[in-house]
């Protein structure tokens, strides 16, 4: 025969030992990426005060975001911390995002651009001598050392 103690459990008891507490599920809001601020940044898991301020900088030489597909190409940032932004952020507000129109554009104004350098822009200069003019993103991938892989993304921040 057991004692009393083992065949009456105390409720007492099992609610402060549970093995594996529940929790509550966390709500997620979603915020717009070209409005974060540095301290909505670190929140996420797998992002410092180094890597918020390269994404912040990142962002200020586009003057916005055009994607959330851009954060790949920031430098730190492991696909599984994407993972996690893209559950916090999208891309909402592209008014501010900074336009160059590519068949007007000077060599230095093409230069500037982030995804571009003096050889790229001089190549640009010279496709765009010999064939009229740039008129769509397959255009773009026929210019020498523009990245194919870059090719969508850029042609979100330029105007034909």
């Amino acid at each position: 025969k057991f004692p009393d103690w083992v065949n009456k459990k105390n409720s007492n008891y099992q609610s402060k030992f549970t093995p594996f507490p529940k929790k509550e599920k966390e709500v997620i809001v979603v915020k717009d990426i070209n409005q974060a601020t540095a301290e909505d940044l670190i929140k996420i898991r797998g992002i410092g005060e180094a890597i918020s301020a390269r994404i912040l900088k990142e962002r200020e030489k586009f003057g916005a975001f055009a994607t959330m597909e851009q954060m790949q190409f920031i430098w730190g940032l492991s696909p599984e911390v994407i993972d996690y932004l893209n559950q916090y952020f999208k891309v909402v507000d592209v008014t501010k995002v900074k336009k160059i129109n590519i068949n007007t554009a000077s060599s230095k104004e093409l230069a500037a651009f982030p995804f571009f350098n003096y050889t790229i822009s001089r190549e640009i200069l010279i496709y765009r001598s010999m064939k009229g003019g740039i008129n769509n993103v397959e255009d773009l991938t026929k210019i020498k050392g523009i990245s194919i892989e870059k090719v969508s993304i850029i042609a979100l921040y330029l105007e034909f």
